[in-house]
């Protein structure tokens, strides 16, 4: 696959060449040995072939191949962990920005703030704060990258404890269309700051991050799971229990099986076991009659953050539909559960988790991701064979279309597929046409746009 441009020219080679010369890192294109690893996505249903991949090594290379895609009208993707639903770090016969070699890290533990770049992962940046029993809000799994992690809002196990993680961002580093690096803060350009929280790849490309940090010990932990023929029961139990559960609790669902049978599970982490942990998961075991299973115990907060590493493993095939419950709806459950024994996979996943707490304390309007209450949902078809992707999209279709009746309409954008820009509505809400302002400002041309797309208003 040789690079193009969008009118689907070959890019001459003397011009990837002198690119390849103004680079610190390496640009890897389909002569390399290492192409074939390098243009691996976590998705491998949206995997692409792309024309060239400058692994970059800090924001002056990023900068120069931002220039470079710009001039030459060249589709440019950015990756970072590899990890998107909708498999956006890569684009066919275009040029990728590839971050994962920027993993520079500084924590200060006086000041309990973490500067990092986007090319850690998860566990890596984890790893480096809890050295000083620190931590910030960061995804569940600890192979995902924190750079889409964070533009695109950033839940995970301490959102409903200490906010999101754009809630956390005291700054950011951003290469913009034009080439030139910006500082966005709340002191510094605040319109960039605002979109970028919330807004994804729309507005540049990160080149670090900086982040608060809180004071984090072990966790208390749980699975429990019931017959999924008690769906509807749990649900309304779980409803009203989570109406009144602590900051430091959030739950999640999720249909599993258990000794060859179907269940709905219920996951928890308590990050405050000290302040009455205990106490506030004891009712959880009694949401059902009888949970087939019941574990519970105190967890490293480390392992907290891998402990759902094995349920999506990189280079499956996986297809996704995403939203929003105001509430448990049991007869939704009971929709959702019936779809899990009709999945064509037993990889797939259905499932989701509480909001609320003290990311809800800010209004919708405070950065671009807008939702912060009730609960995010997720049906997850997950195959390895390509011959099975038909049956799996059409499943994981028919699932999300039965339980739509039940929804707000509204969607993470971290969890949306190839939706379609029909759903950026339903994404970013009220924000949107603020979004659509900024985006002219700061990429008039859209050159930024291998993501869940954000036109410019014109």
């Amino acid at each position: 696959m040789r690079l193009t441009t969008t009118s689907g020219d070959t890019v001459p080679e003397r011009l990837v060449e002198e690119l390849r010369e103004q680079l610190r890192g390496p640009l890897i294109t389909e002569a390399d040995q290492e192409y074939t690893e390098a243009k691996s996505i976590w998705n491998a249903y949206f995997e692409k072939r792309p024309g060239a991949l400058a692994r970059c090594t800090g924001a002056a290379d990023v900068a120069t191949v931002v220039r470079f895609a710009r001039e030459h009208d060249i589709l440019l993707a950015v990756t970072g962990g590899g990890h998107c639903f909708a498999g956006t770090g890569s684009v066919e016969g275009g040029l990728v920005i590839d971050t994962s070699a920027m993993k520079g890290v500084k924590v200060d533990p006086s000041g309990r703030t973490a500067l990092a770049q986007p090319g850690l992962v998860q566990g890596e940046f984890d790893a480096e704060t809890m050295h000083y029993g620190l931590a910030v809000t960061g995804s569940q799994e600890s192979y995902i990258g924190i750079g889409g992690m964070t533009l695109g809002g950033g839940l995970g196990w301490l959102a409903r404890y200490r906010g999101l993680l754009v809630d956390n961002l005291i700054s950011a580093d951003i290469v913009l269309a034009d080439g030139t690096l910006r500082r966005a803060s709340l002191e510094d350009d605040p319109d960039l700051f605002w979109a970028i929280r919330g807004g994804g790849g729309n507005f540049g490309v990160a080149t670090s991050f900086e982040y608060k940090l809180y004071p984090q010990g072990d966790c208390l932990a749980g699975l429990l799971a019931f017959p999924v023929a008690e769906t509807g029961e749990v649900a309304r139990r779980l409803g009203e229990f989570n109406k009144t559960a602590p900051d430091a609790l959030t739950t999640s669902f999720a249909f599993l099986t258990v000794d060859g049978e179907p269940a709905v599970g219920l996951g928890y982490v308590h990050a405050d076991p000290e302040a009455g942990g205990e106490e506030a998961v004891a009712p959880l075991s009694g949401l059902g009659r009888k949970p087939l299973l019941n574990h519970v115990g105190r967890m490293p907060y480390l392992a907290v953050q891998r402990m759902l590493d094995d349920n999506t493993v990189a280079g499956r095939r996986l297809y996704a539909r995403s939203f929003h419950f105001d509430e448990l709806h049991a007869e939704a459950l009971d929709i959702l559960g019936e779809g899990f024994t009709t999945n064509p996979s037993a990889l797939s996943l259905v499932g989701g988790g509480l909001m609320g707490g003290v990311m809800a304390q800010l209004p919708a309007e405070a950065t671009a991701f807008p939702h912060r209450t009730g609960y995010l949902v997720s049906v997850l078809s997950q195959w390895e064979d390509p011959a099975d992707d038909a049956a799996n999209v059409e499943w994981t279709q028919q699932v999300y279309e039965r339980v739509l009746p039940y929804t707000t309409g509204g969607v993470y954008v971290n969890h949306l597929g190839d939706d379609g820009p029909q759903r950026l509505g339903d994404a970013y809400g009220p924000n949107l046409e603020r979004l659509t302002r900024l985006k002219a400002k700061y990429d008039p041309e859209n050159l930024f746009r291998v993501n869940h797309n954000i036109l410019p208003a014109s």
